[in-house]
């Protein structure tokens, strides 16, 4: 299968990787020069800690991979390697207004019978659909992150979507070793359905004062079985990208626990965005070791603190 993936941030590399690494054709670009100029760093990193995880015994497995990739520094040489595809996959950050924009521009550009797939964590599909001008053919491919290491992937068809792109897709997906589920299109899907508003939650009673990060996390890894806890979560996701996630959801469904907590705002606007920027809940200067932080600078006790978005 040849795939066009446009968005080279860490989803974007994941998805690339996995599409690489299976066999696939892989046609990449991002307008973001330096994401671009990262993207076979970071694959080769992904494809390596795929290789440990499913115990192949290949020391050349990351370059072989890294082989299926041709990246593109320019939209238009892109663009007309994308006609030649079977799928275009978009990996933008979760902005509808931006993702129906490049969508309106580049999906007309294709062949008719391109499946747009989009790797949104919390969007509508059939606005997405009707922007592209495709909505039949379109339909969410949501990637648990990492992607190559994490099999989920949730299948959310849109209104239009054809039986026959909901199975090719399923197929598709087999083939490159995930595991397919259907959920529904509405905010949040069925995944971040159950895990924003938990994850929303956690930082409110942070924000209270009634837990502290490293408490929190112990808690749910040692008695729910979370591998990570919701704050560390929070970290590899980023702040930014719970903020925009939580904004959408609660614009779309007008549900209360999807309002992003002061304190996320906070973090964010002081850069503190998670293991990328190496701040976040975590110190993560050592990234093998990160260490829970204070945040007791965050807890909001009287309206001064609420007003006080300088801290």
């Amino acid at each position: 299968m040849k795939v066009a993936i446009i968005g080279t941030g860490i989803m974007g590399c994941g998805w690339i990787t996995q599409c690489a690494m299976t066999g696939n054709e892989v046609q990449c670009y991002d307008s973001n020069a330096d994401a671009l100029a990262k993207a076979e760093k970071t694959c080769l990193k992904l494809a390596g800690s795929a290789a440990k995880r499913l115990k192949i015994d290949d020391p050349e497995f990351g370059e072989k991979a890294v082989k299926n990739i041709h990246i593109h520094q320019n939209k238009d040489a892109f663009m007309d390697a994308a006609k030649s595809c079977d799928v275009f996959l978009e990996v933008i950050f979760e902005d509808l207004k931006l993702k129906c924009k490049v969508l309106g521009e580049l999906l007309p550009q294709l062949p008719e019978n391109v499946i747009f797939w989009s790797n949104t964590s919390s969007l509508n599909i059939d606005i997405m659909g009707e922007a592209g001008g495709r909505p039949e053919l379109s339909i969410v491919t949501h990637g648990m992150n990492p992607v190559p290491l994490m099999p989920g992937v949730e299948v959310v068809p849109g209104a239009k979507t054809t039986a026959e792109t909901v199975e090719f897709t399923r197929k598709a997906l087999l083939e490159m070793k995930k595991a397919p589920f259907l959920a529904p299109n509405i905010p949040g899907f069925w995944v971040n359905r159950l895990l924003v508003p938990q994850m929303l939650d956690a930082v409110r009673l942070l924000e209270q004062g009634k837990i502290q990060v490293e408490d929190g996390d112990i808690g749910l890894n040692t008695s729910l079985g979370h591998p990570q806890g919701t704050f560390k979560l929070h970290d590899f996701v980023t702040t930014p990208t719970m903020l925009r996630v939580g904004l959408e959801m609660y614009q779309a469904s007008n549900d209360p626990r999807m309002y992003p907590p002061l304190t996320l705002m906070r973090m964010v606007k002081n850069g503190e965005y998670g293991a990328s920027s190496g701040k976040g809940f975590y110190d993560w200067s050592d990234p093998r070791n990160p260490k829970a932080r204070d945040l007791s600078q965050y807890v909001i006790g009287t309206a001064e603190d609420m007003t006080d978005t300088l801290k």
